[in-house]
């Protein structure tokens, strides 16, 4: 009768179990952290210039600053553009706009009322200057204005283009019709106005607009004269540092 061998005694080695991370994976892992966590900090602490708000508000907003809202569409981030100072002649006010009232329009209104110029005007817009001109040179295409140019004020370069038109009172009018027109001033219309745009810091411009008083088409000012306007104007904007 045949005899069983016996079962072997020996030790079975149990395989390892490898971690689930090398040890050059968990260091590529630190190393990411790391870079993450500076990159977090940089955020936390960047600072772009915008101006500090409280309830929605600019308190330290000086009245003469030109400020843009330079945030997406619908946000609110402000950035200081420049500041205006005075342009001999004129009177300077601060007029808020209707969409925003932490932004303004300043007005300069000549001292003589005999003056050719109506007022001068300074805004702001969130883009630069040469796309800025060309925006508002569509949008008032109807009144065919003058090609898109650009020129120097001092130090300065800016672009511009001007228009004149006139808006002619209807002939057809009655007499009475006529006489509470011209009472109501509702008389033949002369405009002519030159728009200038100097870029600034934030991917932003501030635009100089001079519109003249013209009581006839004989009244309207040549383009060099526009320009002398404006340069005392472009004069008058210290603009911030970029």
């Amino acid at each position: 009768m045949s005899r069983k061998s016996a079962k072997s005694k020996g030790y079975r080695k149990a395989a390892a179990k490898k971690p689930y991370l090398s040890g050059r994976d968990i260091k590529l892992l630190c190393v990411i952290v790391a870079i993450l966590a500076v990159c977090v900090a940089l955020l936390v602490n960047y600072d772009d210039g915008a101006l500090k708000m409280k309830d929605g508000k600019l308190p330290d907003a000086g009245e003469n600053w030109l400020i843009v809202n330079g945030a997406a569409s619908g946000g609110k981030r402000y950035y200081k553009l420049g500041e205006a100072g005075e342009i001999e002649g004129f009177t300077r006010a601060a007029e808020p706009l209707v969409s925003d009232d932490n932004l303004f329009t300043l007005r300069y209104t000549p001292k003589d009322e005999n003056s050719p110029i109506q007022s001068i005007a300074l805004g702001t817009t969130a883009a630069k200057a040469d796309r800025t001109a060309e925006y508002y040179h569509n949008l008032i295409a109807s009144l065919a204005p003058g090609d898109i140019q650009t020129a120097k004020a001092g130090d300065t370069d800016y672009t511009y283009f001007t228009y004149q038109t006139t808006f002619f009172a209807d002939e057809d009018l009655t007499a009475e019709d006529a006489e509470k027109a011209e009472a109501a001033e509702n008389t033949d219309r002369y405009e002519q106005a030159l728009h200038a745009y100097v870029d600034a810091p934030h991917n932003a411009s501030i635009g100089i607009t001079v519109v003249t008083n013209a009581k006839s088409e004989e009244d309207f000012l040549t383009d060099e004269q526009l320009m002398d306007y404006a340069a005392k104007a472009i004069e008058a904007i210290q603009v911030a540092a970029k």
